[in-house]
């Protein structure tokens, strides 16, 4: 399967690259704001999950 494994070592380049420029652009302010909004949002899944699914 390794032509779907050299895709996905395409996209994963292309989307550390772009957050690596985003996260220089837009500064240590913006990383954090998207970093918590992606932990509370995995609390969120895992929460409902564990105790709604």
């Amino acid at each position: 399967m390794w032509q779907l494994a050299a895709v996905m070592a395409v996209f994963n380049l292309a989307g550390g690259t772009l957050g690596a420029r985003t996260a220089l652009k837009q500064g240590s302010g913006f990383v954090r704001v998207v970093l918590l909004t992606v932990v509370f949002a995995l609390v969120a899944k895992l929460a409902y999950e564990q105790w709604l699914a």
